[in-house]
């Protein structure tokens, strides 16, 4: 019974030897992300007595702001996940 146990102790070591190589030759290592992905884009200055339409304008162009980086983002991950296939 000892040599069956060993046996499959000696089978088990193998099979996780060769998963963690599999593992180690499918790691992908991708290149950094830009930093103009990891910015943040600040809310519209707002002093007291500014004029509710020229606020709602000023935040509206930060908001177009943070959807172009968002586009400009996407455009990176998917020419990066097509340079990988």
């Amino acid at each position: 019974m000892l040599t069956i146990l060993t046996g499959c102790s000696t089978d088990a070591a193998l099979k996780a030897a060769a998963a963690d190589k599999g593992v180690a030759k499918a790691r992908v290592t991708l290149p950094p992300l830009p930093d103009d992905c990891r910015a943040l884009e600040p809310h519209a200055a707002v002093n007291v007595g500014d004029e509710v339409r020229s606020v709602l304008k000023a935040e509206r162009r930060q908001l177009d702001k943070a959807n172009a980086r968002v586009g400009r983002c996407a455009t990176h991950y998917d020419a990066t996940a097509k340079a990988l296939k």
